[in-house]
């Protein structure tokens, strides 16, 4: 029995859009991953389109990331099992999360990498590589043979 065709490209990109998670755009249409690549693969407006779909929901999950850490939301207080008041509440780790994605320049993550006691690195030549280079190739094929015999 042949498959039946369904159209379902409206409503993918509608879940994408909501959540931009591809599995989710699948199972809530009822396709399977490969479905969704293959359809990609062949047509290039429908690629773009996802494309598209995946950028806005990513844009919305940003937005509600930097609200998180700016603005805030308010969060109940509860005593004794009844609402008495609430409290705004703001996300120092998302703030941080979305300027880092926005401005590596400044707030990313850095590794320093120094030679011995803090210094410069030291650079080899062209030469010292080569030799270091031979002796790592030499090194690998001397364990593999040893693998092989044992």
């Amino acid at each position: 029995m042949a498959p039946h065709y369904f159209p379902w490209h409206d409503a993918f990109l509608a879940a994408l859009r909501e959540y931009p998670v591809l599995g989710h755009a699948c199972e809530a249409v009822g396709i399977d991953r490969a479905t969704a690549w293959r359809a990609r693969e062949k047509d290039a407006n429908f690629a773009k389109e996802v494309a598209d779909a995946l950028e806005e929901g990513i844009d919305r999950a940003e937005k509600e990331a930097f609200a998180r850490g700016v603005t805030g939301w308010h969060e109940p207080v509860f005593h004794r099992g009844e609402v008495v008041g609430e409290v705004l509440k703001k996300s120092d780790a998302m703030l941080a999360l979305v300027l880092k994605g926005r401005r590596k320049a400044i707030y990313a993550d850095r590794t320093e990498i120094t030679g011995a006691d803090g210094g410069p690195v030291a650079h080899s030549d062209e030469t010292t590589r080569a030799a270091r280079l031979a002796h790592l190739i030499d090194v690998a094929r001397l364990r593999k043979e040893a693998e092989d015999l044992g």
